[in-house]
């Protein structure tokens, strides 16, 4: 997946800014093999949490 997409999923829906992600995962489901990013996402300025999955393909 290209990296822009990632930065852009990355931005806080309230103010526009980039958030500080606090952790990452990447999931292999062993039946499918499909790939999923799971990280956490904080915007310091709104004080938001925000859980993320991405499919990765």
């Amino acid at each position: 997946m290209d990296s822009e997409y990632l930065t852009y999923l990355a931005k806080c829906p309230s103010c526009g800014r980039e958030m500080d992600v606090l952790s990452q995962f990447l999931r292999v489901d062993q039946l499918t093999g499909r790939k999923t990013l799971e990280r956490t996402l904080l915007c310091k300025t709104c004080n938001i949490k925000i859980r993320q999955y991405v499919q990765l393909t």
